[in-house]
């Protein structure tokens, strides 16, 4: 077996640094003396020769007990992880075992670190499994509905072009929500792997467009969608565009009569008329935990604040709540 300095472990790195600060000093004491007698006194050569081993020998095993001791609080922190890496409980279960002794305040501070490892883990273990709800509710409930209006449509043949209409214009819907899920679940994935591509926008224009894509619902719902203000902002289109869709549907969703879309140097916000926010907007954004809400759909909002807050996020802004003028919802992305 060859000797490698990198592979030595601490407590033998500690143990030979203490071996080395107790011999030294005494071997230099000792071969000071004895070049001093410069043969003088010999009788005590060769006691003094015979005796450097048993110093060495004996800082050694100082250098040996003393990181022994210290190093015994890692040594049961090494035990503790070991621990977790073998045993069957779920991750939920999983916490370091107390320790023997009170830590010193370093091993404190990682014991510290590693439970918020864990508690980090267990949240993104949460997020999977809310993430698996979401998708098990929010996309069965429109692929079935999508799956009983094709078989009806099979087997009516006399229900008449106008019904026939109204039966595709509902399976339209169902697959559309089906649709968007999709389209957030993967700007979501998105925005958590990749960098904006940002670039110059003419906020007005974007608005104006948005306007002209939700004209028909706007106009089918009896609400009057409108555009105000104009600024400028170097963003990413395409995860705007997301963001404003989002907060654009959820305003039609809730509106009475009007939804306005504003936007200014850096920012844009959408407001209705509607009964406003159900709840915070933290809790709001959190994504897959809007179906906890009174009151709010399952999967309605909470994916659709999250992507929109991430967007306003990853471009240094945040998602805001100021006072509308409508006196319903007023969700404002600043952008920078």
């Amino acid at each position: 077996m060859t000797f490698d300095a990198k592979a030595m472990s601490l407590k033998y790195r500690i143990a030979l640094s203490i071996a080395t600060l107790s011999f030294v000093p005494n071997i230099v004491v000792l071969a000071g003396f004895l070049l001093s007698t410069r043969g003088q006194n010999s009788e005590i050569w060769l006691p003094l020769l015979l005796w450097a081993p048993f110093l060495a020998l004996g800082s050694a095993g100082v250098g040996y007990l003393v990181a022994t001791v210290l190093m015994r609080p890692v040594d049961e922190l090494t035990r503790s992880l070991a621990y977790l890496r073998s045993t069957e409980r779920v991750l939920a279960e999983l916490t370091l075992p107390r320790p023997k002794e009170r830590p010193p305040a370093e091993i404190a501070e990682l014991r510290e670190g590693f439970e918020e490892l864990l508690e980090h883990l267990r949240q993104v273990m949460e997020g999977r499994e809310a993430v698996f709800a979401t998708l098990a509710h929010d996309l069965k409930t429109p692929l079935l509905a999508a799956i009983r209006a094709l078989e009806y449509l099979e087997d009516a043949d006399s229900i008449g072009p106008l019904r026939r209409k109204e039966v595709i214009r509902d399976l339209w819907k169902e697959l559309s929500r089906s649709y968007w899920l999709v389209e957030n679940l993967l700007t979501a994935s998105r925005l958590e792997t990749q960098k904006p591509n940002p670039e110059m926008l003419n906020l007005r224009a974007m608005l104006e467009d948005l306007r002209l894509r939700f004209a028909d619902p706007a106009k089918q719902a009896g609400i009057s969608l409108e555009v105000a203000g104009a600024g400028q902002a170097r963003v990413d289109r395409h995860l705007l565009e997301r963001a404003l869709t989002n907060l654009i549907t959820n305003a039609l969703r809730h509106a009475k009569n009007r939804v306005m879309l504003r936007a200014g140097d850096g920012w844009v916000e959408v407001e209705d008329d509607g009964p406003g926010l159900p709840d915070s907007l933290e809790r709001l954004s959190q994504p897959f935990r809007s179906q906890r809400l009174r009151g709010v759909r399952a999967g309605s909002a909470g994916l659709g604040m999250y992507v929109a807050r991430r967007v306003a996020e990853v471009h240094g802004g945040k998602l805001e709540s100021p006072s509308g003028q409508l006196g319903g919802a007023c969700l404002r992305l600043r952008l920078n």
